[in-house]
């Protein structure tokens, strides 16, 4: 197997706590051809003090201030020199053989430009949520997202093509990208694997309202008819009630194992 240059980007902001386990699942990756990128807004916390513990592993550093998460991302984007591109934000952390199932999913299907897999979806505490199976295609992506962003890498030359992540959205701006590339004709390939590992909680998650808001004006920006936005746009807000009822919900212990009652009851549904 050729070994193209891969870049990976890690996005942070005070956020020692999960930083140390998402460069080790970097650097320790099978497959060895990787650039690594780290771009801090300019972090408060212990995160530069645990980033120059790993200094050689780490092409490119830049601590300063940004204009939100997907500034960050395009600064990396635009520093990135390899030929594919993944974008694991400090929290989250891949699996060891991550890369190595991208390059050859790449290899073997060049005409493709993104690729993505599986997630594993854990408790910020570490405790496993479940399995999320990404969509084996993107029909229904204007639904809504229908991967992870941690599991997906994108070729230089998409990037390229169909432009980084459009800075008008703040919380939802990776559905707007697939939905763009989607638009555009861009191959989406799909692995069937756990690429990466995702701690809930996240950005959009504690926003639900604004992230929807988002994905109804991309759905609009990207030409989708107004009756259409206006029903997905109901069916995200019902989404969104229920996740803020599941966030309250796991405040408490007891809440926690509900959760995980549940999803492992749907997890095995699901495989009957």
């Amino acid at each position: 197997m050729t070994t193209p240059l891969v870049s990976i980007i890690t996005v942070t902001y005070n956020a020692e706590k999960y930083l140390e386990q998402t460069i080790k699942s970097v650097t320790t990756q099978s497959y060895k051809n990787i650039e690594y990128i780290i771009i801090d807004g300019q972090s408060t916390d212990g995160t530069a003090a645990i980033i120059q513990r790993y200094r050689k592993h780490i092409a490119y550093y830049l601590s300063e201030p940004d204009n939100g998460i997907y500034d960050a991302m395009n600064k990396g984007i635009r520093k990135a020199a390899g030929e594919l591109i993944g974008i694991i934000n400090a929290s989250d952390f891949y699996q060891p053989d991550a890369v190595a199932h991208i390059v050859r999913a790449w290899i073997d299907h060049p005409q493709y430009g993104i690729f993505y897999g599986n997630t594993n979806f854990y408790f910020d505490n570490g405790c496993f949520l479940k399995e999320k199976k990404a969509a084996p295609n993107m029909d229904n992506l204007y639904k809504g997202i229908y991967f992870c962003h941690a599991s997906v890498f994108v070729t230089k030359a998409t990037y390229q093509k169909h432009g980084l992540f459009d800075l008008r959205y703040k919380l939802s701006g990776d559905f707007d990208f697939a939905l763009r590339n989607y638009k555009a004709g861009t191959q989406f390939f799909y692995i069937d694997k756990v690429i990466a590992n995702f701690r809930t909680g996240g950005i959009s998650a504690q926003n639900n309202t604004n992230s929807t808001q988002e994905c109804y004006q991309s759905l609009i920006a990207n030409g989708y008819p107004e009756p259409v936005a206006q029903a997905i746009r109901r069916r995200w807000i019902r989404k969104a009630q229920y996740n803020t009822m599941k966030q309250q919900l796991y405040k408490w212990k007891v809440g926690r194992w509900i959760i995980v009652f549940l999803c492992g009851v749907k997890q095995i549904a699901r495989n009957l």
